[in-house]
């Protein structure tokens, strides 16, 4: 699944109009940013690939399948009624969004699933696509959406967390991307679980790209996200509540199964902007 590496020039294969009936193809560009390692990043020793899990219906109710003027695809997670978190990279040069709410296969079917087509996008003022600093976006819906047993908003960090490193834990990633590094876009909602690791840690495989608003996932099990996972979100369960705490950045330019970390947006870095663009109440 869930795999991102996207060039530090993202790929936005030739956009075009395509109908709206269309969408849920699978013949989209999954966004794609990756960086170069280190030189002397440690080694990477893996016995086999392992791949995610197929979601269930339902499993992820606040999952966005982002559509990008109809011809590159990102994820994405409803933050309230209205808007959709995402990365800057997903979203810089896009005019047109097209957002799946409550869906689990994209070319099929599905009951109680939502298509929202949106104009409107926030892009942090500060995002860098050479750095993939500030790499956080936001969609903004033409109304508010029903939340339904398939659609869910994610609950964010509260400030409380804010000087939590999250390390150690295990973080829940989900999405459509490519399972593998050469595969297409997945029709099925996939996830995994996976470890988050210090940034110093991090920093040893992507130098400078690691700053203090990022957070990574050990990928040593060859697990973690791909092309087209690109601004979905990383959650962790705390006290029996699911908290979003990354969304979904960058990885190794070496491919996504190849063993290394990848990067994600520090929720917890952004609360203050989140909370003034979205409206949304972070709590103490």
């Amino acid at each position: 699944m869930i795999a991102i590496t996207f060039a530090l020039t993202l790929l936005f294969a030739s956009l075009q109009a395509v109908p709206v009936e269309e969408v849920g193809r699978l013949d989209v560009t999954p966004m794609d940013v990756s960086v170069p390692l280190v030189e002397g990043a440690p080694e990477v020793v893996a016995p086999k690939i392992v791949n995610g899990q197929q979601a269930t219906r339902g499993q992820f109710p606040y999952q966005a399948a982002v559509y990008l003027d109809s011809s590159s695809f990102c994820g994405g997670s409803l933050i309230s009624t209205t808007f959709v978190l995402t990365a800057a990279h997903c979203a810089q040069s896009v005019s047109r969004f097209t957002v799946y709410l409550g869906a689990q296969a994209l070319s099929a079917s599905e009951s109680g699933r939502v298509i929202v087509t949106s104009t409107s996008k926030i892009v942090h003022a500060s995002y860098n696509p050479s750095t993939i600093a500030n790499d956080i976006a936001l969609i903004r819906l033409p109304s508010a959406v029903s939340l339904t047993s398939f659609i869910q908003t994610i609950a964010l960090p509260g400030r409380s967390l804010s000087s939590n490193s999250f390390a150690g834990s295990t973080v829940t990633v989900s999405g459509w991307g490519r399972t593998a590094t050469s595969t297409s876009v997945s029709n099925q909602l996939n996830y995994v679980d996976l470890t988050v690791i210090t940034n110093s840690a991090c920093s040893s495989f992507f130098g400078s790209y690691i700053l203090a608003s990022t957070i990574c996932a050990d990928g040593s099990n060859r697990q973690g996200s791909c092309n087209g996972d690109s601004g979905g979100p990383m959650v962790v369960t705390s006290g029996g509540q699911r908290i979003q705490i990354g969304v979904v950045s960058f990885g190794s330019g070496l491919g996504c199964t190849a063993g290394y970390p990848t990067a994600y947006a520090r929720v917890t870095s952004f609360l203050d902007w989140i909370s003034t663009n979205s409206g949304v109440a972070i709590s103490a």
